[in-house]
């Protein structure tokens, strides 16, 4: 039975302290050796906040349906989605292979982990390239979530089969289709992509409502 609470540690303020600590990484190693680069430090000169507005939606969205499943993140950057899973008890790994975004990952769990110490046990960091850092990994099975979120940074057409025949080791998968190994301006592409993984699937769905602007959607293997 999936869990439906309200999050324990309030999104917004967990948006707020987020930010306060990239602005510290940033401060300390400035956006090329804390992997911020121009996406993450735009946030800061923008003032946006620790989450952008679709990790935010996504995020209430798992927490209010699928509170008691895991979550594998597929490119976590800098991990500031996963950790706001972790910190409302879902229990989260994130992978990433840039070395520098690991570091800065592992800063801000350990922070978390100093407040909230359970995010300790909760959240696992893996360093390398989805799907094969999770080899010998428990990290499959059905009650299990993969999770992409912004990934657009141009796969092969090996890599992209090799990360969609993955999938079907999963009970479900939610990604944004435009933001999945390639940016994706044209809808038809998104719907060619969608078509594609939803053919290996029990059923699919488009999650328009989750997020305004985002292509949000759901893939169910189980």
């Amino acid at each position: 039975m999936r869990a439906n609470l309200t999050p324990l540690v309030n999104l917004d303020f967990l948006d707020g302290y987020l930010f306060r600590l990239l602005q510290e990484i940033s401060a300390d190693q400035g956006p090329e050796a804390s992997g911020f680069f121009n996406y993450y430090q735009s946030r800061l000169d923008r003032r946006v906040g620790g989450l952008v507005e679709y990790e935010g939606s996504l995020a209430r969205y798992l927490l209010s349906g699928f509170k008691d499943r895991r979550i594998v993140h597929a490119g976590i950057g800098i991990g500031t989605f996963a950790s706001v899973l972790a910190c409302n008890g879902m229990k989260v790994t994130g992978v990433e292979s840039l070395k520098s975004r690991v570091q800065s990952a592992l800063r801000i769990r350990a922070a978390l982990s100093g407040i909230w110490p359970e995010v300790d046990s909760r959240y696992e960091i893996v360093e390398g390239f989805y799907p094969d850092a999770l080899a010998g990994r428990d990290c499959f099975g059905q009650d299990v979530i993969l999770v992409f979120t912004n990934v657009g940074a141009g796969w092969d057409e090996t890599a992209l089969l090799s990360i969609i025949e993955s999938m079907a080791r999963f009970g479900e998968v939610f990604l944004d289709l435009r933001l999945f190994g390639s940016i994706r301006e044209q809808e038809s592409d998104r719907v060619a992509l969608f078509d594609r993984i939803a053919a290996t699937a029990r059923w699919a769905e488009r999650l328009p409502h989750v997020s305004l602007g985002s292509h949000l959607a759901r893939f169910v293997f189980v």
